[in-house]
């Protein structure tokens, strides 16, 4: 048994150290000991492939201090109790923390294996001070893609990083990321490593256990509650746009199945507040969390069984950011998107919009990357909605009803039993604001006209025919 994976399994607990893993680890290891050092490596390995290991095991063997520098508190926070639970000095520096606070950190800087911060309190004058004094082994940048995507206007800080490390010179530079196409990689390379390329460690973005899944639907309301009314789906996390958003369908889904537990989660919340859903979650078996982008990322819960994405994300590339938080111990998972009309502008649309070709093929292509077999997507495993739940009955009424009904009045109609109206009841496990959501979604793909002058009254458009199908 070699020295690394001696120290994997006494100070970690880890029986086998995986060939990436080991690979990243000797690589460090070998280049510490040189006089002039690689300036260092960009890894890229899928969640839940134990990037974490890849830097916590070399402070245990490199002199000199090592910093790791994450774009979120969640992140940092997780990444200290690792530390913790493997025995090894660790201090964090974040915002919020008093002056004396701060300075107590600073003067203890010296006694500690491991640093964990992030970039805006990197870049403080007294920081930074600090730390010329210290010998510095290695800076560490986690969710290195996040520079390319918030750098610019979310996150500045994120692209004084380059200026930084140039000041504190530490031995070596290390990026790592989950996902990462070719654009983010030659990034990385012109901000961090402008003599010489950074030696590139490159996994497959594909994570096997998990299943892509495309759900058309009418009312994404209702499609989320449905889909959460499975046990099997729970632990869960629901990606959404907005915080408003997130705010609204967790209160919307803890009304229509009250046995429940629904939270959201995003930047507007307090620190206390944002702390607590995040012990919450990551204790409860069954939880399910409406968040946003940026802070789901931070969520770092093995057993999440399904990923539901709101709408499709902007790329590829955040597409599996967000189906990588499911399955991180290693059991089956799914990613399944909502999808309709109102989703043409995502880049993501013609792929999950159809039922030829394998999504798994098709977004590892958008990432420079081939596929050699698909492990589970919803074309392959044959898994397709031809037909929306709710789209037969909606049109339907209104084409032998023309001009009768407004949004709320179908609304009613479909959703409470009528002798004398056809259709009328077939809707009844609906709620009022669903049925309204299908047929605002119709209106919007032009299945349904609305003109102005009738009032709110509905009429079909032509290309439906008597049986409520398309001509």
């Amino acid at each position: 048994m070699d020295d690394i994976t001696s120290l994997a399994r006494e100070r970690f607990g880890i029986n086998a150290v995986r060939p990436f893993q080991y690979l990243v680890i000797k690589r460090i290891l070998e280049e510490d000991k040189k006089e002039n050092p690689h300036p260092g490596m960009i890894v890229t390995l899928p969640t839940g492939s134990g990037k974490s290991l890849c830097f916590m095991l070399p402070t245990l063997v490199v002199s000199g201090l090592i910093i790791i520098v994450y774009p979120l508190l969640a992140l940092m926070s997780d990444q200290v109790r690792r530390f913790e639970e493997a025995k090894i000095p660790v201090l964090c520096l974040k915002g919020g923390q008093s002056k004396k606070e701060r300075m107590e950190i600073l003067s203890d800087l010296a006694n500690v294996r491991a640093l964990v911060t992030n970039a805006e309190t990197l870049a403080h004058p007294r920081v930074l001070s600090a730390l010329l004094h210290i010998p510095i082994s290695m800076i560490v940048i986690d969710e290195a893609h996040t520079i390319e995507r918030w750098g610019s206007s979310f996150r500045p800080a994120l692209r004084t990083l380059s200026s930084l490390i140039a000041h504190l010179r530490p031995r070596q530079t290390l990026c790592f990321t989950a996902t990462a196409d070719n654009a983010v990689i030659s990034l990385l390379n012109t901000l961090f490593f402008t003599g010489k390329p950074a030696h590139l460690v490159r996994g497959s973005s594909d994570r096997e256990n998990i299943a892509y899944h495309s759900y058309p639907t009418l009312s994404k309301s209702r499609a989320i509650t449905t889909l959460l009314h499975n046990p099997s789906t729970r632990p869960a996390i629901v990606f959404a746009p907005t915080r408003a958003l997130t705010e609204r369908l967790a209160r919307y889904c803890r009304i229509s199945n009250p046995t429940l537990d629904a939270r959201h989660y995003h930047a507007g919340l307090s620190k206390d507040a944002r702390h607590m859903i995040e012990s919450w979650y990551f204790h409860h078996p069954d939880g399910v969390l409406f968040a946003t982008n940026a802070y789901g990322m931070g969520m770092d819960k093995k057993d999440i069984r399904t990923v539901i994405h709101h709408s499709p994300p902007s790329d590829a590339l955040a597409f599996l950011q967000e189906s990588g938080r499911a399955g991180r111990d290693g059991l089956p998972a799914r990613s399944i998107v909502l999808i309709n009309e109102a989703d043409r502008s995502s880049n993501l649309f013609p792929i999950f919009n159809q039922h030829k070709q394998c999504y798994r093929s098709l977004l590892l292509s958008l990432m420079d990357e081939e596929l050699e077999h698909c492990f589970g997507c919803g074309v392959c495993l044959n898994h397709r909605i031809l037909l929306r739940e709710g789209e037969r009955p909606i049109l339907r009424t209104i084409f032998f009803n023309p001009l009768k009904y407004t949004p709320y009045t179908l609304a009613l109609t479909l959703q409470k039993k009528n002798a004398r109206v056809l259709y009328s009841g077939s809707l009844s496990t609906w709620r009022i604001r669903e049925i309204e959501e299908a047929v605002r979604t119709l209106v919007q793909e032009g299945r349904i006209l609305q003109p102005p002058f009738l009032k709110g009254k509905m009429i079909l458009l032509p290309q439906i025919d008597k049986r409520g199908r398309d001509r």
